[in-house]
């Protein structure tokens, strides 16, 4: 910040106008990197509840409010603006406007010829880097992954037909195609493993790799709603319209009422 006036240091997206970028990317990022990595610090397995008042929920807040109440990311207006993620890519990134964007693997997409945003240079003038622990303990990196799926709708009119269809998308051929076209990572081993794909963009192979350590938001019911009440958690502490403290206990509230009351405390 004091060396390259006009440029943001860091970005971590936050509050309900970023929506899912804010849970994932920003506060889930912070939160997975607490403790040894063996317990999921967002839902508990063993007892099937989700985890409220933790120290290391307050920690993920305390990031959050220290990069925008030190003025280390983007003005908070910006941070709260709903289009703040295409400005990202298309425009502060490229212009050598951000220095840390704490994101994910798709960015690439938005610069391939073709896009919207091409940036041919990119991977000559960007970085990547995998986000550490929080105190740079085992396994010394985190990410989150979301998912996606190719499915079939139960009332759709020929599932066989569709089925076979999916198989087709999904041959090594085309499906080592697709992720490429779409900066994504391979969810079959054999292609994961072929130079072809690899080494098709800057990148891949980083992002490929990391999937080893990577972790998985709790595919529930009532995360949507899980999330949205981190979302506000996020924002009260960005706009310092609540302390950390305040912020974490409103959120166990919150958690309460999103999941019927299924929840533990760690």
């Amino acid at each position: 910040k004091k060396k390259v006036p006009g440029v943001t240091p860091l970005n971590v997206y936050t509050g309900k106008p970023a929506g899912e970028a804010a849970t994932m990317q920003g506060f889930e990022m912070l939160l997975y990197g607490t403790g040894d990595g063996t317990a999921d610090p967002l839902y508990d397995t063993a007892s099937k509840k989700w985890v409220a008042g933790s120290q290391a929920f307050k920690d993920a807040l305390t990031f959050v409010e220290t990069v925008y109440k030190e003025k280390l990311g983007p003005d908070v207006t910006d941070a709260l603006d709903p289009n703040f993620a295409t400005s990202v890519r298309g425009d502060l990134l490229p212009g050598g406007k951000l220095g840390i964007d704490l994101d994910g693997s798709w960015l690439p997409q938005d610069w391939l010829k073709g896009s919207g945003h091409e940036w041919p240079a990119w991977s000559r003038k960007l970085g990547l880097a995998h986000m550490p622990t929080q105190h740079g303990q085992a396994p010394g990196k985190v990410s989150m992954s979301g998912g996606w799926t190719w499915s079939i709708p139960s009332k759709a009119g020929n599932p066989a037909l569709a089925f076979e269809f999916i198989k087709t998308m999904q041959t090594k051929a085309n499906a080592q195609k697709w992720y490429i076209a779409n900066s994504g990572i391979a969810v079959r081993k054999d292609v994961a493993a072929d130079p072809a794909y690899t080494q098709a963009q800057p990148g891949i192979k980083f992002f490929t790799d990391l999937v080893a350590s990577t972790h998985y938001r709790p595919a529930y019911p009532a995360y949507p709603k899980v999330s949205t009440a981190i979302q506000e958690a996020m924002e009260s502490v960005t706009t310092g319209d609540s302390s950390v403290d305040k912020a974490a206990s409103t959120y166990d509230e919150e958690l309460k009422s999103a999941t019927d009351d299924q929840v533990t405390r760690k």
